[in-house]
């Protein structure tokens, strides 16, 4: 080694000298805001994508269901959802600022136009992974989606009770044990999704023969129990052209009739202006075993679910068969 001559520093230094060059200065902070930034727009596009069967409308459909707490029914997202998802990197844009606000007043005072190479190099990462997720829409297999059975199903303990129905007889899970219950939330004054919930499982039970229906109880829990007596869900099982035995819309003491629903997770909220009552949209599915199956809501691809459910419930043995089965 010639003395006086300093050898190269090793690969591994030079990138460990460079990274936290990187870190200290300017570039990385730029980067991360103008990533975080243009994240915020992509998702704000996916929040305006029509749904569609297919391709990126069904891509985005399903995020904004699972991320945006969007219903099919309505087309309506939930509002806590997407600030939440768009404030987060806001917020940490803010932190960035605040940890790397030196280097980054010293940029954008003496070279601002270096800003610019930060905000491409984002802009690529962006859209590549927009690319990504595009192109994952457009592998999503055409037509309807098959009904997940094993996936989806539960086995959860749902809560007894004893309501009247709209003719006046006691309604109890206990007395529909064998048989398949379709449990859902209605009222008599509702006037949109209530009857978009009659209607999706009126055309799921009209997809079954009528030996499988006759093995099928749905049960309508009231929304306002100090409003629909018996005498009111008489006039909407008939407004809504359905009828006992097949349909029990079922009302109680008030009190009694909220601790069934708060124990089978319906999440309702009445409007002190205008009376309207907020609601989930719910069908639970009880199996001949009396457990909690099937949570399924509004839309095309739950209605087909639904009724794909309901038959394979239906198909089960009872546990009196079962029984008699093993003498």
């Amino acid at each position: 080694m010639t003395a006086g001559k300093k050898s190269p520093a090793p690969p591994s230094a030079r990138f460990a000298a460079w990274t936290l060059e990187t870190l200290r200065g300017w570039r990385f902070p730029s980067f991360m805001i103008f990533t975080l930034s243009f994240a915020q727009l992509v998702l704000l596009a996916l929040l305006f994508v029509p749904p569609a069967e297919t391709g990126l409308g069904a891509f985005a459909e399903s995020f904004k269901t699972w991320c945006f707490g969007y219903d099919p029914a309505t087309g309506e997202v939930e509002p806590g959802y997407v600030i939440m998802l768009l404030a987060n990197p806001f917020l940490l844009d803010l932190v960035i600022l605040g940890v790397w606000w030196i280097p980054l007043r010293e940029v954008l005072r003496e070279r601002p136009r270096a800003l610019l190479r930060s905000a491409g190099a984002a802009a690529l990462v962006t859209a590549l992974f927009a690319g990504a997720l595009a192109s994952f829409a457009e592998e999503r297999p055409r037509g309807p989606l098959p009904f997940p059975a094993e996936e989806l199903r539960i086995a959860l303990t749902p809560p007894d009770f004893e309501l009247t129905d709209q003719e006046g007889a006691p309604v109890s899970l206990h007395a529909l044990r064998g048989r398949v219950v379709l449990v859902t939330a209605v009222y008599a004054t509702c006037g949109f999704t209530c009857p978009m919930i009659m209607g999706q499982s009126k055309r799921a039970l009209a997809e079954l023969t009528p030996e499988e229906r006759e093995e099928i109880t749905v049960v309508g829990i009231t929304l306002d129990p100090a409003h629909d007596t018996p005498e009111v869900l008489a006039r909407m099982a008939e407004g809504q052209g359905v009828a006992a035995p097949l349909y029990r819309l079922v009302t109680g003491p008030p009190p009694e009739v909220e601790r069934v629903l708060d124990r089978f997770g319906v999440e309702r909220h009445r409007n002190p202006e205008t009376g309207i009552i907020d609601h989930a949209n719910l069908f639970l599915l009880i199996d001949r075993r009396g457990r909690i199956a099937y949570r399924l809501s509004l839309g095309d691809q739950q209605e087909r679910w639904l009724a794909t459910a309901l038959r394979l419930l239906v198909r089960e043995p009872s546990p009196t068969a079962e029984g008699r089965a093993l003498e």
